[in-house]
């Protein structure tokens, strides 16, 4: 009977965390100057739309400290008011969670497959459809959360036990928390 260090070693090679790590890099570069751009050129119908223009209802500055006026006239130079902030996180989340489904559906983001990788099955096959979907709900999930406005906390903190899971792939098994979850590991895209 073969155990789990034997079959470890007939498969590829997993990634590690270091491309994986530049990978989500990658992703989150992109999805930031997507979400920055339609925040740009969206936002202020989208303020507008949803009656959220007038910058009272998000004020987070006081007049009683030196250092929030500071913060405030900052974000007034750069045209940015906290109602933009909202909106710009909002369609961060959005975008992240839209963007997130080239994982389910190619079996790596555009990140991955720049850095070269995609996603497997634990045994070292092609992932399947439904190993994708649970490991894409696991580690995604969050995103849908925090665009609903009482689990955005819960999102919050799953997005951060996630985050911290993904350290667990600089051990032996290179595989993150959610990959250990659902039985999923990243390789090389040639080995798969």
């Amino acid at each position: 009977m073969n155990t789990f260090s034997d079959n470890y070693y007939d498969q590829p090679e997993r990634v590690g965390f270091g491309r994986r790590f530049a990978a989500m890099l990658l992703d989150n570069f992109i999805v930031a100057i997507i979400a920055v751009t339609l925040a740009f050129t969206v936002g202020t119908t989208i303020l507008r739309v949803l009656h959220l223009d007038d910058d009272t209802e998000f004020s987070i500055f006081s007049d009683t400290d030196s250092s929030d006026d500071e913060a405030e006239e900052m974000l007034q130079a750069l045209n940015i008011n906290t109602g933009m902030i909202f909106v710009l996180a909002t369609l961060n989340n959005l975008v992240m969670l839209l963007y997130s489904l080239s994982e389910l559906f190619t079996n790596a983001s555009p990140g991955k497959r720049l850095m070269g990788i995609v996603i497997g099955s634990d045994e070292g096959t092609p992932a399947s459809r439904v190993l994708l979907l649970r490991r894409w709900a696991l580690k995604y999930g969050m995103y849908a959360l925090a665009l609903i406005p009482f689990t955005s906390t819960v999102g919050s903190i799953l997005s951060f036990l996630i985050t911290c899971g993904c350290l667990l792939a600089l051990g032996a098994q290179r595989q993150a928390l959610h990959d250990m979850a659902v039985h999923s590991a990243v390789y090389f895209r040639g080995d798969v």
